[in-house]
């Protein structure tokens, strides 16, 4: 499957994996319907594109940190598992599984964790839980610091 991110004036682009023809489109009318979609290339072969609408790019990583529940300053172990400029996803760590039942949405929460890159910088930020699901939590950033950083790392 190919993905293609939807831009500020919902454009996306299909590069076809089987001849590299790219085509540029209007993907406005899969905005609240399906997200994937298969394409036909004028090669002749057909290929599933996930269309992603997100502001932000998110990264796939896996970096081990912290979380502090603010509301009942429970300390918990995580892995970060994406990461994008303007929020975070990330599980409990097992033994801390039924912890998430002290996290609903609009929680403040503050996250720990350090980059795997060369700096291994620590980043440490206030977040607000947007999603809750059984086994992962999705949070937003409530500003900007480390931007110039997490900016490097998301790019790199």
């Amino acid at each position: 499957m190919v993905k293609g991110y939807v831009d500020e004036k919902n454009q996306t682009v299909f590069i076809c994996p089987h001849c590299g023809f790219e085509k540029r489109f209007d993907a406005s009318p899969f905005k609240d319907k399906k997200k994937n979609i298969t394409i036909k290339c004028k090669c002749g072969n057909s290929t599933l594109m996930e269309i992603e609408f997100r502001r932000q790019f998110r990264k796939k990583v896996e970096l081990f940190g912290s979380c502090i529940i603010k509301k009942t300053q429970k300390r918990c172990d995580i892995v970060v598992k994406d990461l994008s400029f303007s929020g975070i996803g990330f599980e409990l760590l097992h033994i801390y599984k039924r912890s998430i039942a002290d996290i609903d949405v609009g929680d403040p929460i503050e996250v720990e964790f350090r980059l795997d890159d060369k700096k291994q910088e620590l980043i440490t930020k206030m977040c607000v839980v947007r999603l809750k699901l059984p086994n992962h939590v999705g949070a937003e950033f409530e500003d900007e610091n480390f931007a110039k950083q997490l900016g490097f790392y998301l790019l790199a």
